[in-house]
C-alpha cells in the first residue's frame, strides 16, 4: 500500500517532454514502477519458503525501498512539478516513503533473524527437550513427548506439524503454543520456518533426532 502511494507520487514527477513509455520510464516514475515490481516479486519469493528464499525475497524488498528513496531524490533534483500540485505530490510521497521506511526496518530485522516479530520462537533443540519462547516466556517440550513430525504448508508459510503425546506435560504456558489439532493419540502444534529460523526439512530432521537420541545437542 505505502509503496504504491510513493510510486504514484513519483509518476507525477516525470518531467514534461517527449511522450511515450520509454521517456516516462526514464524518469522518477520508472524507479517507482521498478520498486513496485521488486516488492511484489520479493514478497512472492518470501512466501515460497526456505530460509534462503525468505532472505532473498526480503533483499529484493530492501532494494525496492532504496529505489523509492532514489526516485524521491531524482524528483527533487528535476524540480519538474508544477507549483499547483507540488505540495500534494510531496505529501503523498512523504506518506508512502514513511510507510516504506517502517517496512524496511522490519525487513532488515527479519533478514538478520527470521524469528523477528514471531510470538513463538524456537530457541534450542537438544536430546532431552525442545526449548521455545512464547510471548517472551520460556516453554519447554520434553523430547520424549514427540510422537511424530511431518512437513506442513500453512497460510503462515512452510513448517512442520509436531505431534506430542500430551500438551499437559509441556513445561510452561502450553496454551501459548500454536496448537492446530487435538486427537486421541495426542496434540499437534505447528512450527513454521520463520519461528524456527530453519528450513522445514532440517527442522523436521532435528526434531526427530531429538525424539530418538539419548544425548547430545542438535542446535
Amino acid at each position: 500500500m505505502f509503496i504504491g502511494l510513493a510510486s504514484m507520487a513519483l509518476a507525477c514527477m516525470a518531467p514534461a517532454g517527449p511522450k511515450g513509455v520509454l521517456p516516462f520510464l526514464a524518469s522518477p516514475a520508472g524507479l517507482g514502477i521498478a520498486a513496485l515490481a521488486l516488492m511484489a516479486l520479493g514478497t512472492s519469493i518470501e512466501e515460497l519458503g526456505t530460509i534462503r528464499r525468505i532472505r532473498f525475497g526480503l533483499g529484493l524488498c530492501v532494494v525496492a525501498a532504496a529505489l523509492v528513496a532514489a526516485g524521491g531524490l531524482w524528483g527533487a533534483a528535476l524540480a519538474a512539478l508544477d507549483v499547483s500540485i507540488a505540495w500534494p505530490v510531496w505529501l503523498l510521497y512523504g506518506a508512502g516513503a514513511l510507510g516504506v521506511a517502517l517496512a524496511l526496518g522490519r525487513d532488515i530485522a527479519v533478514f538478520r533473524d527470521p524469528r523477528h516479530g514471531q510470538s513463538v520462537r524456537l530457541e534450542a533443540i537438544s536430546a532431552d527437550a525442545v526449548r521455545l519462547t512464547a510471548n517472551g516466556v520460556p516453554v519447554t517440550i520434553p523430547a520424549a513427548l514427540i510422537r511424530d513430525v511431518t512437513l506442513a504448508t500453512s497460510p503462515e508459510g512452510r513448517g512442520v506439524f509436531v505431534l506430542l503425546g500430551s500438551r499437559d506435560k509441556v513445561i510452561g504456558d502450553a496454551r501459548a503454543l500454536p496448537w492446530v489439532a487435538a486427537q486421541r493419540d495426542g496434540d499437534t502444534l505447528l512450527l513454521t520456518e520463520h519461528q524456527a529460523a530453519l528450513d522445514a526439512e532440517l527442522l523436521a530432521a532435528r526434531l526427530l533426532e531429538a525424539a530418538s537420541a539419548g544425548e547430545g545437542e542438535y542446535r
